[in-house]
């Protein structure tokens, strides 16, 4: 999960759709949803990352939502 998250941060950095503060504020939600899973703000944080992912270049908002989903769902695993 670490390489993801890595390559995920590279992908925001490089996305020239996006402003700085678009990138900082979407590596921002990532990391918490990342790090506290079964939240209850994770669905709402979720659909922020994919409201701001909108304008985000097709591979970042791709990848980005591949291991989200991914992530979340190894968690919800019993």
């Amino acid at each position: 999960m670490e390489d993801r998250l890595r390559t995920a941060k590279e992908l925001l950095d490089h996305d020239d759709k996006l402003s700085f503060d678009e990138r900082e504020k979407l590596w921002s939600l990532l990391e918490y949803v990342m790090s506290d899973p079964k939240s209850d703000l994770v669905p709402g944080k979720k659909k922020l990352i994919e409201i701001n992912l909108g304008k985000a270049a097709a591979a970042t908002r791709d990848f980005v939502t591949d291991i989200l989903a991914k992530y979340l769902a190894e968690m919800s695993k019993p």
